[in-house]
């Protein structure tokens, strides 16, 4: 009888994983776009599960601020705002400088010359305007530093504040530049920045230059901050105040 109940129970758990995982990722890349409502009937049909598991995944969903949950009902994508924009990025400050100054003395040379390979080709895929790829390569980048941190904690709360942070940069890649809805100056600027930003890191993590790597993030985090300000201020991303 008690196996039965714990069986019953992991099955009830994984449901839920399975739904907050698949949920949260159409959030992030944007499959479910700011503001957008969804019933709980919907996600349940979707996900091919019951109300119940809808019901959990959405609470830790909104936990992690991702959704605005409504009683009975379903819930609601968290809109963007710049309020908001400018205290998730205050905040990655913070931990992804720690995490780069805990990661750099366990750096090999050779990890390095991995990663400046995934910078060109990250710049390439950004080139012919492959957001994908971008960004999938762009997350290995800075995950294959900040995992060496050897700090569980600190690479948990990075995972939730990029989580966030991904609406953003999604958004403004693909409304700047898959729509060609700027000017080609800014877009080849951004080309350029983007290669400079994250080469910098690497050269100072290569000359044990710590404070210089931290620096370098900063400036990386700043740039992007200011392009996705760009995108809102052109009105290529809605956003509230």
């Amino acid at each position: 009888m008690t196996d039965t109940i714990e069986t019953s129970e992991a099955n009830e758990l994984n449901l839920v994983d399975r739904v907050y995982r698949s949920t949260r990722a159409a959030i992030v890349d944007g499959t479910y776009a700011p503001d957008a409502r969804s019933r709980l009937n919907t996600l349940a049909s979707e996900n091919e599960v019951s109300l119940i598991p809808v019901r959990e995944a959405l609470r830790l969903l909104e936990r992690e601020r991702l959704v605005i949950a409504t009683p009975n009902k379903g819930a609601r994508v968290a809109p963007v705002s710049l309020t908001c924009l400018t205290d998730l990025y205050r905040v990655r400050k913070i931990v992804e400088v720690e995490a780069i100054r805990l990661a750099a003395p366990k750096l090999r040379k050779d990890s390095i010359t991995t990663l400046r390979e995934l910078v060109d080709e990250m710049v390439a895929r950004f080139d012919v305007e492959d957001d994908k790829g971008f960004l999938a390569l762009h997350r290995d980048f800075h995950f294959g530093i900040y995992d060496l941190s050897g700090s569980d904690w600190l690479r948990h709360i990075i995972e939730i504040l990029w989580g966030h942070a991904d609406r953003y940069v999604r958004l403004a890649v693909r409304h700047s530049i898959l729509n060609g809805l700027v000017q080609d100056d800014i877009q080849r600027m951004s080309v350029e920045d983007i290669g400079n930003d994250h080469h910098s890191i690497l050269d100072k993590l290569e000359e044990d230059d710590i404070d210089g790597a931290a620096a370098a993030v900063i400036s990386d985090l700043d740039g992007t901050i200011n392009r996705i300000r760009n995108a809102i201020s052109e009105g290529l991303v809605e956003s509230e105040v």
